[in-house]
């Protein structure tokens, strides 16, 4: 249920923030299409959805927008892993062993 998994994705990355964020910001995000006028990634919203969600929201949110997991391994890669120390691992990258 598409609703389900984006209520709980959401609702973790949105838990500090003033600004909120939808599903359909985080799918853009994702799938690096800005739409609505976003000027860029919001990478600590990306941050969130790799660092603090679940695997299985993870997936449940990617399944649930058809957006395919390498597509967002190469979010990952661009946006989020070189702020981190060199071989932390991921949830996702669970998935990708």
């Amino acid at each position: 249920m598409t609703l389900n998994n984006d209520w709980m994705v959401l609702t973790t990355i949105n838990a500090p923030r003033h600004v909120i964020v939808t599903g359909d910001d985080l799918e853009a995000w994702l799938r690096g299409s800005l739409a609505g006028g976003a000027s860029e990634v919001d990478t600590m919203g990306l941050q969130a959805f790799f660092y603090e969600c679940d695997l299985g929201a993870q997936l449940g949110f990617l399944r649930g927008r058809h957006i395919p997991v390498e597509q967002a391994l190469a979010a990952l890669d661009q946006y989020v892993r070189p702020g981190f120390p060199a071989g932390f691992h991921f949830p996702l990258d669970a998935w990708a062993a």
